[in-house]
C-alpha cells in the first residue's frame, strides 16, 4: 500500500456548473509544485445530456470508472480529494470503507444532505446524491462501481440546513445523526466525540462541501445557503477531529470563487491544513 494518494478530481457535472473546473484549478495551481497531485480526466465541454434522471450521466460514471482504476491502482491508506463537484466522493470513501470497514465513520460537513436518488432528485443534479450511491442506493450503473457499501451508522451529518422532503423522510428512517451550524459555532464538539467514541470509530473521512460555511463570510461556492458554520468554528472543529481521532480522507469540494479568488484559495488551504497538515515536497 502506498501512505497518501493526493487526487485532483475536478468533476464538475454533477452540478451543472462548469465554474466549478474552474475553482477546482485555482486550487490545483496553488498546490501542485508542493505536493503530488494524481489527476482524474475530466471532460472539460459543457455538453451534458440526462439520462437515468442524472445530468452528465455518461460523463460521470466514465470518470467515477477512471477514479476507481487510479486508486485501485496506488491502493492508499490515506486520500485526499481536492475537486470538483460532491459526486467524487463515490471512489475515496466507498475505497476507505473497503480498506477500514466498521473502524471508519465519516463526517459529513455541508449545508445539504446529499441523499437523493435518481428518483427523488428535483433537479438531476448528481452532487446532490452521493450519500445515498455510498449506501449502496441509486442507479445501479453507479452504485456497482463503488468498492463497498457503508452503513448509515457511520455517517454524522455536519452544518446541514437544506433537506429535500424525501431526504429529511430517510435521515427519519435510518435514525441518521444530525449536528447543526449552531453546535459548531458554539464549539459544542462534545457530542460528535461521544457519538463517534461510543460506537468505536477510530479512523475518519473529512468530507468538506465548502457551503457548509457561512456565506457571509465564504461566498465562494455553488449554493450558497444562509445561517452556516462561521470560519473559526469550522477550523476549531477540524483541529479538534484531527487531535482525537485518525484522519484517513479529506476532501476540499465545491469551490467557486467569486471576486477575491486568491483570499478564497487561501482560506480553502487554511481549512485543509486544519484538518490534515499536507506534505509538502523538498523544495529543489
Amino acid at each position: 500500500m502506498s501512505e497518501t494518494l493526493n487526487l485532483f478530481f475536478p468533476q464538475w457535472q454533477g452540478s451543472g456548473r462548469w465554474e466549478l473546473y474552474d475553482g477546482a484549478g485555482l486550487l490545483y495551481d496553488a498546490l501542485h509544485t508542493k505536493i503530488p497531485l494524481i489527476q482524474i480526466p475530466t471532460a472539460s465541454t459543457y455538453s451534458l445530456t440526462t439520462r437515468q434522471n442524472i445530468l452528465g450521466y455518461s460523463q460521470i460514471s466514465s470518470q467515477l470508472a477512471d477514479a476507481c482504476r487510479v486508486i485501485k491502482t496506488h491502493n492508499p491508506q490515506q486520500i485526499v480529494t481536492i475537486g470538483g463537484d460532491c459526486g467524487v466522493e463515490i471512489a475515496p470513501v466507498s475505497f476507505l470503507h473497503q480498506t477500514y470497514q466498521r473502524d471508519l465513520a465519516i463526517i459529513w460537513l455541508d449545508a445539504h444532505g446529499d441523499l437523493n436518488t435518481p428518483s427523488s432528485s428535483p433537479s438531476a443534479h448528481f452532487h446532490g446524491m452521493p450519500l445515498r450511491v455510498l449506501f449502496g442506493e441509486g442507479d445501479s450503473g453507479i452504485v456497482e462501481q463503488a468498492f463497498s457499501v457503508i452503513d448509515p451508522s457511520q455517517v454524522l451529518i455536519v452544518g446541514a440546513r437544506e433537506f429535500d422532503p424525501p431526504e429529511r423522510d430517510f435521515i427519519q428512517q435510518k435514525g441518521m445523526e444530525l449536528f447543526s451550524a449552531q453546535t459548531i459555532n458554539n464549539e459544542s464538539h462534545n457530542r460528535i466525540f461521544s457519538s463517534l467514541q461510543s460506537a468505536g470509530f477510530s479512523k475518519l473521512y473529512v468530507h468538506l462541501d465548502l457551503d457548509v460555511i457561512d456565506p457571509r463570510e465564504f461566498p465562494h461556492v455553488a449554493c450558497p445557503t444562509p445561517h452556516g458554520v462561521r470560519l473559526d468554528a469550522l477550523k476549531s472543529l477540524l483541529m479538534n477531529l484531527r487531535k482525537n481521532f485518525q484522519i484517513v480522507g479529506v476532501s476540499v469540494l465545491e469551490f467557486l470563487p467569486a471576486d477575491a479568488q486568491n483570499a478564497g484559495v487561501l482560506e480553502v488551504l487554511k481549512l485543509l491544513e486544519s484538518v490534515l497538515p499536507l506534505r509538502y515536497r523538498n523544495p529543489s
